[in-house]
């Protein structure tokens, strides 16, 4: 059976500026978003938070077999290089270390940042139509689904035993109507993996308000599920304590004597 390793945002070229003239996007909607997305990805990794993450494999009767809680520092890294956009995240372990487990856990890294979607870089490799709104907590969400583009670039991929798979996502996302931020983005394949046994992989992230300096809605929480045949897993990756990271450097200098 499949051992899945780690699930990462990686470097995307642009994809045809064609696709954007599509009849039915939501186009003064998009541009919001992109704007926001343009912002996240300017912003977040300016930040530094803390992550708690809850693996779970389960068993038989959907009973756990397997649970590991870990508490990380946690750091979003971004490279933009001419027309690709990378995304990694840094992970420092602040819990005490743990066995290794009997049965692989599902490692996912990249989900805290899904919603780049809607950055004008991945904009053109989805199509994305705007749904009726919904009324959560009193505010009217904007609704868009969106759905990878055959033959386009995609923006995630899945790492199995050292070898990439480009995943294809189609998803629906809860936007401000009034800015474009994203409150909510679920995703799931937009079809099964079935050369390497993947049935279902999704994802939910929620996003809001992070601490009084920081002027964009950062990741709250991410769920994300994997399914095989007879295998499935659960992550469960809480933000908290958001915080501007900073690097500080000290530079001593000594008198050489003198000869």
């Amino acid at each position: 059976m499949a051992r899945f390793g780690h699930l990462l945002v990686t470097t995307l070229l642009l994809a045809g500026a064609a696709e954007q003239a599509r009849a039915q996007r939501p186009v003064a909607l998009l541009e919001k978003a992109g704007r926001q997305a343009e912002e996240f990805a300017a912003l977040f990794p300016a930040l530094a938070c803390t992550e708690k993450l809850t693996q779970l494999k389960y068993g038989q009767g959907n009973k756990v077999a397997n649970r590991r809680e870990s508490v990380f520092d946690y750091l979003i890294l971004l490279e933009t290089a001419g027309d690709s956009f990378t995304v990694e995240e840094s992970r420092l372990e602040k819990s005490r270390p743990q066995k290794e487990p009997p049965q692989a856990l599902l490692a996912t890294t990249g989900f805290a940042v899904m919603q780049v979607v809607f950055h004008p870089h991945f904009q053109g490799s989805y199509d994305f139509k705007e749904i009726e709104p919904e009324t959560i907590g009193g505010v009217v969400w904007k609704r868009v689904q969106f759905e990878h583009l055959p033959g386009h670039a995609s923006p995630t991929v899945l790492e199995v035993k050292g070898r990439e798979y480009p995943i294809a996502w189609r998803g629906t996302a809860w936007l401000a109507p009034d800015t474009g931020a994203v409150n909510k983005i679920q995703t799931e394949l937009r079809e099964p993996l079935a050369d390497i046994g993947l049935e279902a992989l999704t994802s939910s992230v929620e996003y809001g308000p992070g601490a009084a300096s920081v002027t964009v809605w950062v990741p709250k929480l991410a769920v994300v599920e994997a399914r095989t045949a007879h295998q499935h897993w659960r992550n469960q990756h809480e933000f908290s304590a958001y915080r501007r990271f900073e690097v500080s450097s000290e530079q001593k200098l000594q008198e050489l004597p003198k000869q």
